[in-house]
């Protein structure tokens, strides 16, 4: 556990070199399926945007996935062109009664300047999972657990300067 620990604290300490990033780590035995990343603004709900690759995406035992867009340190990295998979189409809620609209990854940089991480959908072990952010969360901790207690998920949301975030959530067996 101690070297699982030094393991995560140096991957957050590269971090803080790094600009705007989403990350996701898989240090499980599973592989996780990942069927959307959610988005909201910095101070409500709404507009929300919804990734929307076609299908799941899977992240193998012991793999990665990294949203980052290097040119703009404040916007949530939609254009995330490095990206595997390249995340082309998201769609904007701007209600909880209005219809949906879908945007280019482009578009939504340019509309999404105050989005934040809200919420992630995965496929871990065959359990179906929605778990949205802890409100102010800015240090390493667990997220959710599986109800076997197999698996884990830690979240940290780090904000080291004013509308700068890099989000990084880690998978691990317990």
């Amino acid at each position: 556990m101690k070297n699982f620990i030094f393991v995560v604290a140096l991957f957050l300490g590269f971090q803080s070199f790094a600009q705007k990033t989403f990350e996701i780590y898989n240090f499980s035995s599973y592989s996780v399926g990942v069927a959307a990343i959610v988005t909201r603004t910095s101070t409500g709900e709404y507009p929300e945007f919804t990734s929307k690759q076609y299908g799941l995406f899977t992240i193998a035992p012991g793999g990665s996935y990294t949203l980052e867009n290097t040119a703009n340190n404040f916007r949530f990295p939609f254009q995330s062109p490095a990206s595997v998979p390249y995340m082309s189409s998201w769609e904007r809620l701007t209600s909880s009664t209005s219809s949906s609209t879908n945007f280019t990854s482009s578009q939504a940089w340019v509309l999404g300047n105050n989005q934040v991480f809200n919420r992630l959908h995965v496929y871990i072990n065959g359990s179906y999972h929605v778990q949205s952010v802890p409100t102010g969360q800015q240090t390493l901790s667990p997220w959710f657990t599986d109800s076997n207690n197999l698996w884990q998920v830690d979240y940290l949301g780090d904000s080291p300067a004013q509308n700068v975030w890099y989000y990084t959530i880690v998978i691990y067996d317990l």
